[in-house]
This record gives structure tokens, sequence and C-alpha cells, in this order.
């Protein structure tokens, strides 16, 4: 089984890329949509923000987002806490989705998505390959406008996003998302013919 993990900042396409993906039978997890479920059923990690941030931070079905996301582009401290309490979970779990059975809609292939791979090296060390989804900086804001977020907030969160840097790995591929679906899928599709 092959282990590849996409990236791309805030903006670029990675989850749209991973839609593509999904649409065509293939595994994709999705770090946020993990780290959001595991806020919602994982009492240890629970009981751990509890204890670092204070009760107001979580709710019934998961963490305060709106208390989070306005702390974390603000206080890289703050942001940095949290993530020190999150990724041994997610890592565990990213772990145990690469080692579940394959379906034979997979081909051998399965994939991990996440915005910060240069953040969870233990990831990364299980990974054959990472593709890098990248976009000219106006597409980015462009689509984070469209999404709803003002234009100040979209810069603001594309800034503190700057400062990430590609994981170390010696097959790093990129995947340019600046055009349509149609270029984007032939991108993809010639990747998936030389992985």
């Amino acid at each position: 089984m092959r282990k590849i993990g996409i990236v791309g900042s805030i903006g670029a396409g990675k989850s749209f890329v991973g839609t593509l993906l999904r649409d065509r039978g293939f595994r994709v997890m999705d770090a946020d949509e993990v780290v959001h479920e595991l806020y919602r059923t994982s009492n240890d990690l629970r009981a751990v923000i509890r204890c670092a941030f204070g009760p107001y931070c979580l709710t019934q079905d998961g963490v305060n987002r709106e208390f989070f996301a306005d702390l974390i582009f603000r206080d890289s401290d703050a942001r940095r806490r949290l993530e020190s309490l999150v990724y041994p979970y997610l890592t565990q779990a990213v772990l145990d989705f690469f080692e579940e059975p394959e379906r034979p809609s997979e081909r051998g292939i399965r994939f991990f998505s996440a915005a910060l791979l240069d953040r969870v090296p233990e990831i990364v060390k299980v990974l054959d390959e990472i593709w890098a989804v990248t976009a000219p900086e106006d597409i980015r804001l462009k689509r984070l406008v469209a999404r709803g977020l003002s234009e100040d907030d979209a810069r603001r969160r594309m800034e503190t996003q700057r400062m990430n840097a590609l994981p170390s790995h010696p097959n790093i591929r990129v995947v340019e998302n600046a055009s349509d679906e149609g270029a984007l899928w032939a991108q993809i599709a010639d990747i998936l013919g030389n992985v």
C-alpha cells in the first residue's frame, strides 16, 4: 500500500484534490475532519484541552471553533500548545488508517491530506510521497473570500501559513491548482500513472 500525503496552504485546493480522488474511489483521510472527530469523541483529548484552555473552549459536540480560530491566528504560542496536545492523537489515527485492510478501489494507494504535514514528522516518515498543492496568492485570496472570509481575515490566515515549510521528504510532487477541474485532474491522473 503506497501512502501519499497531500499538503497545501489555505486556499490552494488541497481539499478539492482530496474530493477528486474520493470521487474516483480512493480513500482520503482529511486531517481537519479527523481532528474535529477527535474533539467530539476523545474524552482524553477533551480533558487535556479543557485543562490547558479552560472549560469555555469546549462545546457539547467538539470545541468552540470561534474561540480557537481567533486565538490560534493571533497567538502562535497558543497554537503550538494546542497542536502539541492534538498531534499525538492525530498521528495515531493516521497510522491506524494506513494499517487498515486495502479495498479494491484503492488500487494500492491511500492518501492523507493536511495543511501542516511539517508538524507531524511521525506521519511524514511513513509516507512514500508528498503532493504539494499550490496556487498563486491572488487565486487563493479570491477562493477564501468566496468562502465567506473578509479580505483582511483571508490575508491574515494566508500570512500565518506563509511560514509553513514543506516537510523534508525525498519524493515531493507539485500539483498546480490555478486553472479548472479538468486541468487539475489531468495533472493528478498523470501523477497516478507514474505512481
